[in-house]
């Protein structure tokens, strides 16, 4: 994901606004140095709009092995308006589930996805003060004015630091994506070719990752670009069609396209004609099919607007026309076939978007979304009815049928009901599992390619299962390493065989004879047949075997002399495994009650604690979180945890009442912590 942010510069300062005019500026060619004249300019310039750029922190969800992760990112935006709308870019918050804002003013405030538009790469967030107020914003200027040689600055917050600007001048007004037909190239979002709507205007203004969606401004302080790319140049959206698009947004949630179903392509090099396009393309049923239109045909004129297409830079602005057509209404092409003209009426219908936004569906262990008409149509499929399987996780129920359901399947019938999108899965499923525990099996009909299979799907989500209690073994209250011939020579115990203590806990008993540095060579008269460090498992074996509360004698070596101590057996602390966990599948993670060895850490020393993190999923609302496992987890909303039915009834409260954020108090090693998790519920 690109995210494309301004460097930092000098120039940025904190200016009152002067509400002057700009004079031309004289910038020395070295782009090193300038005149007072110049510095002025820029400096009323950047003063106007410092005060609406706005650094953008987004959560954003990504579905891939069957799952929803998340993870954060930064990029920039604009107020454009005085009631808090900011423009950015779609590839900065398009798919946001979470938004915080830092203002000129380094003010934190929460901010909500209003609308996004792929094919021009511009979403509309909105800012959410906690009571209404007005916000300084930036008019636009006039992009068609721009020129080749313009001074013009892009503003941003690179590396998601704070508000910077970079000085340049525009290199080109009409800046494409390369373009060649035996070329696999293209600037695509969420299946949308950028390229296809916009020519960029390249600049010289130097940009990075996360200056994506700040404004490229003209000396007058006007918006006349969005950046988006870098390509050595930067790349910027033209402002006319950013405020036109922003504007759509903000007022109808949409950009309203017309989808007429033909591919356009310039004229060929050989062509004498001066005016027109080629129509390389025209799909079946579309209207352009329905009024006549075939591939080949030259596209002359639509309604009254001569189409020019000699050169590549010149598709943006047509495929511009043929989208800006109203959808239901009748328009009028002019066509060259061959040496005859025609004249045909195109009823272009609204364009539907190339993908429909994807969701986890947990209880199939898949990722998945409807068809699209782009979907069904690259697929060769008579209907958009179905599931599309995005990807499955790995081991989870459609991974596990036979047949397996893979990636890129479509799902279209579950026992005798007919599935046509994903939310009449999502019914069905919870009528299959709803009051059950466990899985559920289902006949799921489904095709792949051209074919249809039939597979058996255990539906459901795995319960947690209570960890059995294992029977106590011998113990003996320390730790041990392996007596390696390396360091039985260094030791002075050449040809030694052993384990050496590395660790007593704490809880041994006062009269516990053995001490760190002892190396045990027999127990109970056996040797201790260890020497190498897969031999590790070899002293503790030996322990396991006896009984609990049985003396055991060692045959010891302190330093070089042999004793003989006795020391009882105690029973071995329950392992890990072992303990009660509780699962959050909103959060992902999993707790446990601590055990022995928790307890005995160094640095959780005189900690009260019961509860630990075991497992923390990436990419889950804990991860974002900053929870680690071992995490010893001290309260939940101020909640003391001292079982691990404390942390089921916090969560269980958290969920109900909807908690804007969840706050855990943990102990990390020698730190006390909070931590702040702010689920989208």
């Amino acid at each position: 994901m690109i995210k494309k942010i301004v460097p930092i510069a000098a120039l940025l300062a904190p200016l009152a606004l002067s509400g002057c005019k700009t004079t031309p500026v004289k910038v020395d060619s070295s782009a090193t140095t300038m005149t007072e004249e110049s510095k002025d300019a820029v400096d009323r310039a950047v003063a106007r709009v410092k005060p609406s750029l706005v650094r953008i922190q987004v959560i954003e969800p990504d579905y891939d092995e069957g799952r929803e992760s998340k993870s954060i990112s930064f990029g920039s935006g604009t107020i454009i308006t005085d009631d808090g709308f900011i423009m950015t870019n779609h590839h900065v918050a398009g798919k946001a589930v979470q938004i915080i804002c830092t203002l000129g003013n380094r003010e934190e405030m929460n901010a909500k996805l209003i609308a996004t538009d792929p094919a021009t790469d511009i979403a509309i967030i909105k800012l959410m003060p906690g009571t209404p107020m007005k916000f300084p914003f930036v008019e636009f200027g006039d992009s068609d004015a721009v020129k080749v040689g313009d001074t013009v600055m892009a503003m941003g917050s690179p590396a998601a630091l704070s508000q910077s600007v970079t000085l340049g001048i525009i290199a080109n007004t009409a800046m494409i994506q390369p373009l060649s037909w035996g070329s696999s190239y293209k600037f695509e979002l969420d299946g949308e070719n950028v390229g296809e709507l916009v020519r960029w205007i390249g600049h010289d203004a130097q940009i990075f990752p996360g200056n994506s969606g700040g404004p490229l401004i003209n000396m007058d302080g006007k918006i006349i670009g969005v950046n988006e790319v870098g390509i050595g140049l930067g790349g910027a959206i033209p402002g006319n069609l950013a405020k036109k698009v922003a504007f759509q947004l903000i007022e109808n949630q949409a950009v309203k396209r017309a989808y007429a179903g033909i591919t356009i392509q310039r004229l060929m090099k050989r062509s004498q004609d001066r005016e027109g396009a080629i129509i390389a393309s025209v799909l079946k049923e579309s209207p352009a099919e329905k009024a006549g239109v075939k591939p080949g045909d030259h596209l002359l004129q639509v309604n009254d607007q001569k189409i020019e297409g000699r050169f590549n830079e010149d598709l943006p602005g047509i495929n511009g026309i043929i989208a800006d057509l109203p959808p239901g209404q009748e328009s009028t092409w002019v066509l060259q076939r061959g040496t005859q003209a025609l004249t045909v009426k195109v009823t272009p219908i609204q364009r539907e978007p190339t993908l429909i936004p994807t969701l986890e569906m947990r209880q199939w262990g898949m990722t998945a979304r409807n068809l699209t008409l782009w979907t069904k149509i690259g697929m060769a499929r008579q209907t958009k009815d179905g599931v599309l399987v995005t990807s499955t996780r790995a081991g989870g129920p459609l991974a596990q049928a036979k047949p397996e359901i893979k990636p890129d399947d479509v799902i279209v019938k579950v026992n005798d009901t007919p599935i046509k999108s994903v939310q009449d899965l999502e019914a069905l499923t919870k009528k299959l599992t709803e009051g059950k525990e466990g899985f559920v099996p289902a006949l799921v009909t489904f095709e792949r390619e051209s074919e249809q299979f039939v597979t058996v799907v255990q539906v459901g989500i795995d319960k947690l299962q209570s960890p059995g209690k294992e029977v106590r073994k011998a113990w003996l209250p320390i730790e041990t390493q392996v007596l390696t011939p390396e360091i039985a020579s260094e030791l002075g115990l050449e040809n030694q065989k052993g384990v050496r203590v590395t660790r007593l806990y704490g809880n041994k008993p006062a009269d516990f004879p053995l001490k760190v540095g002892d190396v045990i060579t027999k127990v109970d008269g056996e040797p201790v047949d260890a020497s190498k460090p897969v031999d590790a498992e070899v002293f503790p074996t030996l322990i396991r075997q006896m009984r609990v509360g049985n003396d055991v004698e060692f045959e010891v070596l302190r330093g070089k002399d042999k004793q003989t101590f006795k020391a009882k057996l105690e029973a071995s602390p329950q392992a890990s495994r072992e303990l009660k966990r509780y699962r959050d599948l909103d959060f992902e993670f999993i707790a446990r009650e601590a055990s022995f060895k928790d307890r005995q850490k160094p640095t959780l020393a005189g900690v009260d604690f019961s509860v630990v993190a075991d497992s923390v999923t990436q990419g889950g609302w804990a991860d974002l979180g900053g929870m680690l496992v071992g995490d010893a987890i001290l309260e939940i909303d101020g909640a003391p945890i001292k079982t691990i039915d404390d942390v089921e009834a916090a969560m269980k409260k958290a969920r109900e009442e909807k908690h804007s954020s969840v706050i855990f108090f943990i102990r990390r090693d020698t730190q006390n912590l909070f931590l702040e998790m702010e689920p989208n519920w």
